[in-house]
């Protein structure tokens, strides 16, 4: 898990392999905060970091547990899937139903409205939808400005085998080529994507 954190801080392409509930989302999570962060002061807006789930159920979880951690941090973050309404009101009124919550964390972005007229700085989705946003005329405008994508996180990285695991690959360049992003292949501090697959099922060669 350190060595992980280190090396996403380093500017590396990592992968994360580690029990369940053993801290996988902080090794990702604190280096894009802190990323975010710093990106915030130089007045740079848009998507810094992408991050992509096989299916909604786990998205769902990751997303609560950081949009309670960044409220009041001053950064956004949006759960962009089939789910996710489109105007703002009805959006809050779904998640009035889902949480039980009257109001959505400071951090919370809700709606596709929100979402494509204000992107956040944190993205989650699942690879199905972002085929989707990368397709469709108003949702590929999210990552249109080059440089601003830092991260690509791909959690649970072994259910991509197989047909999907070619439609990921080459969703992923997809992507690079969209963003203008270049992927980091050495360790000195050039701009590029940085890349990190989590894992808690991913077998040793020895």
């Amino acid at each position: 898990f350190g060595r992980g954190g280190q090396g996403v801080r380093a500017g590396h392409n990592v992968v994360v392999s580690t029990g369940t509930g053993s801290g996988k989302s902080f090794a990702f999570g604190i280096p894009i905060v802190s990323e975010a962060l710093h990106l915030r002061e130089q007045g740079v807006r848009g998507i810094k970091a992408l991050i992509v789930y096989p299916m909604n159920a786990l998205a769902n979880s990751q997303y609560d547990d950081f949009a309670q951690r960044l409220h009041g941090t001053g950064l956004h973050i949006a759960l962009y899937t089939g789910d996710t309404a489109t105007s703002p009101a009805e959006a809050l009124e779904q998640y009035r139903h889902a949480t039980g919550r009257s109001q959505p964390y400071d951090s919370e972005v809700l709606s596709r409205e929100e979402i494509q007229n204000n992107p956040p700085d944190i993205l989650m989705t699942n690879y199905v939808m972002l085929e989707l946003l990368l397709t469709r005329f108003e949702d590929r405008r999210l990552f249109s400005t080059p440089g601003v994508l830092r991260f690509l996180v791909l959690d649970e990285v072994h259910t991509y085998t197989g047909k999907r695991g070619a439609d990921v690959a080459a969703l992923i360049r997809r992507l690079k080529q969209h963003t203008g992003a270049i992927g980091r292949r050495r360790p000195e501090p050039v701009e590029g994507l940085r890349c990190i697959a989590t894992s808690a099922t991913v077998e040793s060669a020895g």
